[in-house]
């Protein structure tokens, strides 16, 4: 399998804390080619409106240019990681933020760190009512998870759906980021999966070892799913086909726990 397709990339140079110059970012795009992939979204940091889409328009427009002279095999398409904020509607519907490759879908990023603000699930909510699907990137890092799972399924409930990142799977991220994202395995709560990468041979490196784990516990298919069937629809706007989320306690009894097979590893 290969022509895999990433949805959360810092691969633009001078935008944010990717690639510095355009031959760092030329780098990632080989190291992209190399680990099996042929499209990548392009999601720079953004939030209230900066930077404005135009420049990262004409960064991805110069960057393909680059790609294409040097016989690079590998498809930009427009994308940003915004930033959660009040403004988030608004900007959208003024044109000041970025969705993925112009889809309902938008990378929404929580804090890390800090407490969730106190308006997230609402805004979700109000997203979804216009027509948005907000799509949470990297929920295995957010602290606020990590003490509360049920805030997952809150958010979830309001209407976000969530993209873990490949390297949670195989420790990559520490161990806290593991339990978490092999705790939304098992609830059915990790929808898709991206490298956030920001630069050459960092988090590509984890995909086989971290699909190979998705497929041991959940069958085979998966890896296919969430590197091409699943990017694939969103990308042209579908809806995503997702699985009810399983809450907490009530999966069954019987059946041998992922987290704690995968420890035995």
């Amino acid at each position: 399998m290969a022509n895999y397709i990433d949805l959360h990339s810092h691969i633009l140079p001078g935008i944010d804390d990717g690639p510095i110059s355009m031959n760092e970012a030329v780098m990632l795009a080989r190291e992209y080619v190399r680990s099996g992939y042929d499209t990548v979204v392009a999601t720079s940091h953004s939030g209230e409106g900066k930077p404005e889409p135009a420049l990262l328009l004409e960064r991805l427009s110069e960057l393909q240019a680059e790609l294409e002279r040097q016989n690079i095999a590998l498809k930009l398409l427009p994308g940003a990681e915004e930033h959660i904020n009040p403004g988030v509607l608004q900007n959208l519907k003024e044109g000041k933020t970025l969705t993925l490759n112009r889809t309902c879908y938008l990378l929404l990023e929580l804090p890390m760190l800090q407490p969730l603000p106190p308006y997230s699930e609402q805004l979700i909510f109000e997203l979804c009512a216009h027509g948005y699907r907000p799509v949470i990137p990297h929920p295995e890092r957010t602290a606020a998870f990590h003490t509360d799972r049920e805030l997952v399924h809150h958010l979830h409930k309001a209407g976000a759906i969530f993209q873990l990142t490949w390297g949670a799977l195989t420790g990559w991220l520490g161990s806290p980021a593991r339990k978490l994202a092999l705790y939304m395995v098992e609830a059915n709560l990790a929808h898709l999966f991206a490298t956030d990468a920001h630069g050459a041979a960092s988090r590509l490196l984890t995909i086989d070892k971290a699909s190979a784990c998705l497929e041991e516990y959940l069958g085979p298919g998966l890896a296919e799913l969430m590197l091409l069937n699943r990017p694939r629809l969103l990308l042209a706007d579908q809806k995503l086909d997702l699985p009810a989320a399983v809450e907490e306690g009530s999966r069954p009894q019987s059946k041998t726990s992922f987290i704690s097979r995968f420890k035995q590893r």
